[in-house]
């Protein structure tokens, strides 16, 4: 049980909806059938997860270069 919440609080941290979660359990409870359902779901989770950790991967970049900037600025003022 503990491992299992620990499961749906990554599902959430990573962004997936309530939504999701809620109908991902449903399957879960339902039983080794469900199995192929869960899948898809996870698969299209881990696309969305990739997805995000570009656009955030990104944002990191642009960070760093106004760091640079700034400090290259602040380095030119003294």
């Amino acid at each position: 049980d503990i491992e299992w919440i620990k499961f749906i609080k990554r599902l959430k941290d990573t962004g997936m909806l309530l939504k999701d979660i809620r109908e991902y359990s449903r399957l879960q409870y339902e039983g080794n059938a469900t199995m192929p359902e869960r899948l898809q779901m996870l698969e299209k989770h881990r696309e969305y997860v990739l997805e995000q950790q570009k656009k955030w991967a990104g944002y990191l970049d642009n960070l760093d270069a106004k760091i640079v900037f700034y400090k290259h600025s602040i380095e030119d003022l003294e």
